[in-house]
């Protein structure tokens, strides 16, 4: 417990009274002094009690108000005059300087000695220090019974009560809760932090105008920062235990999680390499959470915008989940289809979501459904679900083999002409395409000068033998370029249908 100017006032054996700044008697005392000098506030700081018999109490009114000013800029918790001691017999211009700053002024007892003062802070300290031993011995005993698999956000939770104080674990870059399920930061804290543009989150503390808060990244994860604000017994000291608590618990999760991932890796190319009989693959699912009744495959292609450490990324999510990937491709299976959105979210690209898994052999067509949806995706539609992949697009091709015939009737000969020139009439029909058949824009974008790119427009009119000034070949020729994209992109994933 915190022990304040008002607990020495409040203290009868201390036969002190309080004679002017009632504003401050609330103040934390750090510690008490005595001093005499001209200037004590050279020798004492802040939460410091200064106790005075008066000898360096100024005569001069001014001078008294200067020196009363000089122990407020200080942050000195107040001071104590011994009574009838040594002081000026008149101090008023002092009481007006301090009423007027809120700086506590006490009257002590002649018969009362100092250190009496300073024992009772003492054993206020000694009580506190009492507090924090046992509030410590509570944090392990949490901690231990967090390694029954409490869970991030119970620990948490038994933490804050064990200090009597409130904690949120967040992440120190988008100041969001660091797992889903906890508790978001207070709006205050986060105007706080996101005002702090060079806010280094190793040890610092922070104020809303009414509170304090101490923040501090977690020991070998940056990117996690713990913010405890509220409770008497909060200080450094407790906050790097509770730190080292969580750190702990986060470490063994993410080793549970990379068990996980490993072992779902596992599972996932063997069911895409038909290794196990159906009984051996329905019984494994269920055990790593994702029964093949309700479980659907999704498909991503990372790129730039995808995490570099997706992995750990979507441990946070808590997602029942089994993962594998190999080059660009990262093939996921996931308990709840709900979940896309979120994985999205996450890896920042486009999603093709398969069908129900239904059973466990069923992998590798499930990895086609998955890749024929991936293939329908746009920028503006992220994640296609293989049951309604045509309902927003009903005009292109369901399947591999019709995509393959749609674009070979009609584009198949300029492709073959690419092919065997080493020419770009492809590329340039479908930024022509793009661009709405600007001629300016088009040019821009390709780098060549107009006259370039009519002939080329005209080339492509003579080997597909449609015209792009009507609108039944610019459609031909568009659903063509998109039956190419479907057929590409799928046959290039059943080239390697085992992402392992």
């Amino acid at each position: 417990m915190s022990f304040s100017i008002q607990d020495i006032i409040d203290n009868v054996s201390l036969r002190t009274r309080l004679l002017t700044g009632i504003e401050g008697t609330q103040r934390t005392l750090r510690w008490a002094h005595v001093c005499e000098l001209a200037d004590p506030s050279e020798w004492l700081g802040e939460g410091d009690l200064l106790m005075t018999t008066g000898i360096g109490i100024p005569r001069d009114g001014e001078q008294q108000r200067a020196y009363v000013t000089r122990l407020s800029d200080a942050k000195l918790a107040g001071m104590m005059i011994g009574e009838n001691m040594q002081a000026p017999e008149d101090i008023s211009a002092l009481q007006d300087q301090a009423s007027l700053l809120g700086f506590p002024v006490l009257i002590t007892h002649y018969s009362v000695p100092f250190s009496a003062v300073t024992k009772a802070i003492l054993d206020a300290r000694q009580q506190t220090e009492d507090q924090r031993r046992r509030a410590v011995v509570r944090l392990y005993e949490s901690a231990r019974i967090g390694l029954r698999h409490l869970g991030l956000n119970g620990l948490l939770l038994r933490l804050s009560a064990d200090v009597s104080a409130e904690l949120y674990l967040f992440d120190t870059r988008s100041l969001c809760p660091w797992q889903e399920g906890l508790a978001p930061l207070p709006e205050r804290w986060r105007e706080v932090l996101s005002s702090r543009a060079r806010l280094t989150y190793d040890l610092t503390r922070c104020h809303d105008g009414d509170s304090e808060a101490l923040v501090m990244a977690l020991p070998a994860l940056p990117e996690c920062a713990l913010l405890a604000t509220g409770g008497q017994l909060l200080d450094y000291g407790i906050l790097h235990h509770i730190a080292s608590v969580l750190a702990i618990e986060l470490e063994r999760l993410q080793s549970e999680h990379e068990r996980t991932l490993r072992l779902g890796s596992e599972l996932v190319d063997d069911l895409l390499n038909m290794r196990l009989t159906e009984r051996a693959a329905q019984e494994r699912l269920e055990q790593l959470g994702c029964p093949p009744g309700c479980s659907h495959l999704v498909l991503a292609r990372l790129d730039q915008a995808a995490p570099v450490d997706w992995q750990l990324e979507l441990s946070r999510l808590r997602v029942k989940m089994l993962a594998r990937q190999a080059g660009d491709e990262l093939v996921i299976l996931v308990a709840d289809p709900a979940s896309s959105e979120a994985l999205q979210t996450v890896l920042g690209c486009c999603l093709g979501v398969s069908g129900v898994l239904s059973e466990g052999l069923r992998a590798p067509e499930a990895l086609r459904e998955a890749r024929l949806a991936l293939a329908h995706s746009t920028e503006a539609r992220k994640v296609v679900d293989y049951a309604n992949a045509l309902d927003e697009a009903f005009w292109l091709p369901s399947d591999l083999e019709q995509a393959s015939r749609m674009y070979r009737r009609v584009i198949g000969s300029l492709a073959d002409y690419d092919a065997q020139n080493g020419s770009h009439l492809i590329h340039t029909l479908r930024v022509f395409l793009e661009q709405n058949r600007s001629w300016q824009k088009s040019a821009q974008m390709l780098n060549v000068h107009k006259q370039t790119l009519i002939y080329r427009v005209r080339r492509i009119e003579e080997i597909t033998g449609r015209s792009l000034d009507d609108t039944e070949g610019v459609v031909a020729l568009w659903i063509a370029l998109r039956s190419m994209d479907i057929a590409v992109d799928v046959q290039m994933g059943a080239t390697n249908p085992t992402p392992g």
